[in-house]
Formats: C-alpha cells, structure tokens, sequence
C-alpha cells in the first residue's frame, strides 16, 4: 500500500488527532511588548513586574521609551553604591513618591534587581500598595485566595519556607499550573521538583509534569537528561503519547532516530509520528516498512479503547467508526487528562450518517455515547 504525500497527510489528519494543550506557565507577574520602527526593527523592549518590599507592593515597568517618559512624573533615587537611578511614576503617585519610607522600600527593590540584572533601565513605577501590618505569610493566603497571582509571586520569596511548601503543595493540589510554577521557581530545589515529576506522572498531570521537567532542566542539565530517559522508557511502555512528546523535544537527533525506529518495529503509529518528521516534512514518515494502514486498523480494532467503545454500541470496522452498525460521519472522544491538556481522536467519514461522540465522567471513564449537536459539529469540526 503507498500514498501520496498529501493523501498520507489528510488521511492522518482525517483520522486521528492529538492536541496537547500543555500549558507553559509565563509568570501573569510580567509582560513584555515591543516597539519597532517602520522598518520592523525593535527600537525597545518593555516589561513589568511586581516586587515587595515590606509593607509595599511596587508594579514597575522597564525600558520606556522617551517619547512615555516625557508624560511621566520623575524622581532620583540613590542607591546602596552611592549613585542615583532615575524613576519615572504614573500620575497619581506623586504624593508616594515623596515619601521617604516609600521610596526606601523602592530603593531596596532597585538594589536587588541592579544586582541580579543589569540590562534593566528606565524604570516607571505603575502601582504602589501599602500592605499595612500583614505578614508574608497572611499575604500569600489572601493573594492566592484571591486568584492575584502578581502579588502573589512578589511576596512568596519573603514568607517562612513552611508557607512556601504549602503553597506549592496546594497549588499542585489545584492543578493551577501559574500558581506551581510560580512556587517551584520560589523554592528552586532540583530534589523536591523531581519528587513533584515523579508524583505528576503518576497523576497524569502532563501540565504540571512540564512545569517540574523544565524547572530540573533550568538547574541541572545533567539530571535533565538522565530523566528524559527514564520518562521516555515509562511513557512509551505505558502508551502516553502526551508525555513522551514533551520528552522528546529534549532529545539529540541520535535519541530520536532511535525511538523512531523502535516505534517502527513496534508499530507503535503516534510514537513513530512525534518522532517522524518535523511538519513541512513528510519524506521521513517511512509507511512502506509495513502495511501502514492495514496493520494500524487491525491493532487499533483490538485496542482496550475500542473494546471499551464496543460496549456502548460502537465498533471500528475498516477504518470507519459505526454506532449501532450504523456508519458514523461525525466521531469525537475528548480525553481530559487534567485541565490542561486534551487528547482527541476525531474522524470524519462523508458515507456515514451518526454524528456521536463518546461520553465520559469527571475522571475520563467512558459512560456511554451521545449524539453531537449541530453547534458542537460547527466547533470541532467546521466545514
């Protein structure tokens, strides 16, 4: 059997979807735009942030631009070396700036970040809050009862490391993936994120399970890469595409060739395709190593899922779904392994006449098979 590229693409794309909506946690605490020139080129970057220091709370924004400074309110502020860092501030905030416990706490702050990062300059403050007598520890449970992750991350650095445990336990706990990623940065303990891998996979939190790879990846490239080994074997022998995906974005070309060709003789068709090719590329997925299609349809036809369908009436018949013997035209199975990421087998058949989609509880269990409505059919599959 062989196909054309482009019947070897709609064919895959007709026929099986797999969408991993995996969240990467870019900390709500900053923003950062761009200004170009006419000719596209960028003429200077701009971000912000929250920071603390106690009682206040400072939004600042880096690297204005002349032409905002020159709408802004301005005042030097001298730091620990004795040399002066000029400050622009929104309207409104003039009667803060004056003073001088204010402007000692946003002194604290400029030291701390000059000596963390000197590529910073310009800076504007946007929002100052006073938190009063409220601990750290009082701060963070109202900033993360309040969904406020901004405050939140600007104070957790300072509360008692019982707090920040806690958090980050409960945070995981949510399944809020900006909230752990936020704590697990706080914490920076290769250790404990790799006991929060381990304890994500298990879960099959594939977001949460991105978020503590790439925090062991940011502190040690060493433990990185004993652990996408280690993954990859479990995902693979356990079928979770999802997570042997976000594993092989770390891989040499070397490893992936590897898995490629154990997936091959494996037959094994999605692992094969995360490592096949790169999307513009379709030489490198090899069908002619074996009756692709023939093979794929008599293995998925066996499959526990499909026997599980059978059990409420549907049934997979060469290449094509059938609900109650009829054939399906529309068929969608959303597969929810947390809140972020989603699996979805989709197909599509111009003969069929069902339009259905596989019903399941709260923890992913099938519970049976429902008709599609004419609105989800508009969404999931258009025209």
């Amino acid at each position: 059997m062989s196909f054309s590229k482009s019947s070897i693409f709609k064919k895959c794309s007709a026929f099986l979807f797999v969408f991993i909506f995996a969240l990467t946690a870019v900390l709500p605490a900053i923003s950062v735009s761009a200004i170009t020139d006419k000719s596209g080129r960028v003429e200077y970057n701009y971000s912000r942030q929250c920071f603390y220091s106690k009682p206040y709370i400072f939004e600042i924004g880096w690297n204005i631009s002349d032409k905002t400074a020159e709408s802004l309110g301005s005042k030097k502020v001298t730091l620990l070396d004795k040399t002066s860092m000029t400050v622009w501030y929104e309207d409104g905030l003039q009667k803060n700036m004056s003073d001088k416990n204010v402007t000692a706490a946003l002194a604290d702050i400029l030291n701390r970040i000059k000596a963390e990062d000197n590529k910073l300059s310009r800076p504007v403050v946007l929002e100052i809050k006073n938190t009063g007598n409220a601990s750290p520890e009082t701060l963070v449970k109202r900033y993360y009862k309040n969904d406020d992750i901004a405050y939140y991350g600007a104070v957790l650095p300072f509360a008692d490391s019982k707090t920040q445990s806690e958090y980050l336990k409960k945070s995981y706990d949510d399944s809020d993936a900006a909230f752990f990623s936020v704590s697990l940065i706080v914490l920076d303990n290769v250790g404990l994120a790799k006991r929060y891998l381990d304890k994500a996979y298990a879960d099959d939190d594939i977001a949460l399970f991105s978020i503590c790879f790439n925090s062991v990846k940011d502190s040690s490239a060493v433990e990185a890469g004993a652990l996408v080994n280690t993954y990859a074997e479990k995902a693979y022998a356990d079928g979770r595409v999802a997570f042997f995906a976000v594993l092989v974005n770390e891989m040499d070309e070397d490893a992936v060739k590897a898995w490629y060709d154990k997936a091959s003789k494996d037959r094994k068709m999605s692992f094969k395709a995360i490592c096949g090719c790169d999307d513009d590329d379709f030489d490198c997925w090899d069908f002619d190593d074996w009756d692709f299609w023939s093979d794929w349809d008599e293995n998925f036809s066996d499959s526990t899922t499909v026997k599980e369908y059978s059990k409420y009436g549907v049934t997979y018949k060469d290449g094509h779904y059938y609900y109650n013997n009829e054939p399906v035209r529309y068929f969608l199975d959303l597969q929810r392994s947390d809140s972020s990421a989603i699996i979805a087998t989709v197909e599509t058949n111009p003969k069929g006449k069902a339009d259905i989609k596989i019903a399941r509880d709260k923890n992913g269990n099938i519970t049976g098979a429902e008709k599609l409505t004419s609105k989800e059919i508009e969404k999931y599959f258009g025209n």
